[in-house]
């Protein structure tokens, strides 16, 4: 019976104090030379995203203190989103882009999810706490209900979300035309080029994912900052808005490689393994 479950505890919750750029990687030449060059071509970048998260942490360690249930679900998907896009910057100074896509994916769905409870004011979390674990006395297990739980809506209805989960979505798949542009950027009408396990430095692909990075670091640091479930650092709202303006207008370059809409298709341009070649332009 409900009433006689202990009472929730929740938390403690330990927050990182900082975040810091990934690394150099111990593996071959191709990665050290990617990783050299993703920081000299997208030094800007990578800083505005290092501040980003550090931002996220400090509003983490805020939320942290609330310790209700609501910010406990708020905590948990957020602590995956973070650790999704901390790995996914690692991978790709590391040369290791398509390892990015799913990770890019799934941010795109753990953002949506926190969304989609805030508006829905958590209904589906707090009918999922009523079956709060039990004992599987025949299993001799903890029963944790999966409590499947998706926010479709809150990605459709986000147009700086969309694009990115549609993008990641198709390129995560093992569609025939996604799988080249990953493995054989150098595509062509009569040459099929297969680099495998490749960490060759491509600045199309690094300039891609770190626009998704970007993207998705600041909507999780907005989504929090609109959420009202905790005290936060009094500068957080500003330099959350400042981070935007900042995200927007690198996002905007006109020679940077992105993914626009062409009628349902996925048009890729100024896609170039190095600075000074010829942009491309594929679409899917």
């Amino acid at each position: 019976m409900a009433g006689s479950r202990p009472r929730l505890r929740i938390g403690p919750v330990q927050v990182p104090e900082g975040y810091d750029l990934p690394p150099r990687p111990p593996g071959p030449p191709a990665a050290q030379d990617a990783y050299r060059q993703a920081q000299f071509l997208l030094g800007d970048d990578l800083e505005l995203f290092r501040q980003c998260m550090g931002l996220q942490l400090r509003m983490a360690s805020a939320l942290a203190r609330a310790r209700t249930a609501e910010s406990a679900i708020i905590l948990a998907l957020w602590s995956r989103c973070f650790s999704y896009l901390a790995d996914a910057c690692r991978l790709l100074m590391w040369g290791s882009y398509p390892a990015c896509i799913p990770l890019v994916r799934a941010a795109c769905d753990l953002v949506a999810a926190q969304r989609g409870l805030l508006a829905s004011g958590f209904e589906e979390w707090k009918a999922w706490l009523e079956s709060w674990p039990a004992q599987d006395r025949e299993r001799a297990a903890l029963a944790l209900d999966l409590g499947r739980y998706r926010a479709s809506s809150a990605i459709a209805q986000e147009p700086r979300l969309a694009p990115v989960y549609r993008a990641a979505s198709e390129l995560s798949q093992p569609h025939f035309g996604s799988t080249l542009l990953q493995v054989g950027p150098e595509v062509a009408l009569d040459h099929l080029p297969i680099a495998f396990a490749d960490c060759a430095f491509h600045l199309g692909w690094a300039e891609l994912v770190m626009g998704w990075l970007l993207r998705l670091c600041h909507l999780q640091a907005e989504t929090v900052a609109g959420a009202g479930l905790a005290s936060l650092p009094e500068e957080a709202g500003r330099e959350v808005a400042e981070l935007g303006a900042r995200v927007a207008e690198s996002l905007a370059r006109p020679d940077r490689c992105r993914i626009e809409d062409a009628g349902g298709h996925l048009l890729v341009v100024n896609f170039r393994r190095k600075a000074g070649g010829q942009p491309r332009r594929i679409v899917l």
